[in-house]
């Protein structure tokens, strides 16, 4: 499954792989150290035991990072024309309807790519439980959001491009 992101957050993404491999580099030259110098008392087995268990976890934590980054795809912010479908950066302008209690409220909010994402300017990451739903909604759709607050029904008003 492909995940959007910026091209900030993908140069982030693959400076922390950078980042871990000299980490995991690190780790290893200390335990051949270790295993060099170890003279059979149960310091030097200790070191050697916890930089193999160190190593373990860093090459994990590498390759999960590797596993992402291969998902990736760098979005930019171009949007041709008024988009028909809500999608990446477009503003969505919908009337929400809390279905426990029936209140509606009216909201605007933007959809961004992982690392556009400005939740003071209530601009969402594509994939957020609030508004994953909505992606390629049309004016007029109504669709039912889940969150841990509760149940909403948002009908589409309107969309336009960031």
């Amino acid at each position: 499954m492909k995940v959007f992101v910026t091209e900030k957050y993908m140069k982030n993404a693959l400076e922390k792989i950078t980042q871990l491999q000299k980490e995991l580099e690190n780790i290893r030259r200390e335990k051949n150290i270790s295993f060099e110098g170890d003279t059979n008392t149960w310091h030097d087995n200790f070191a050697y035991e916890n930089l193999t268990r160190q190593e373990k976890l860093a090459e994990d934590r590498l390759f999960k990072a590797m596993k992402d980054a291969e998902n990736f795809e760098v979005c930019s912010n171009i949007v041709d024309g008024v988009p028909d479908v809500v999608g990446l950066y477009c503003w969505v302008r919908g009337v929400q309807e809390n279905l426990e209690t029936g209140e509606e409220t009216e909201r605007v909010f933007g959809l961004a790519p992982l690392g556009d994402e400005d939740y003071a300017k209530k601009i969402f990451t594509y994939n957020s439980p609030a508004v994953c739903s909505l992606i390629g909604a049309k004016v007029g759709d109504e669709r039912v959001v889940k969150i841990p607050v509760g149940t909403f029904k948002i009908t589409i008003l309107h969309i336009e491009k960031m």
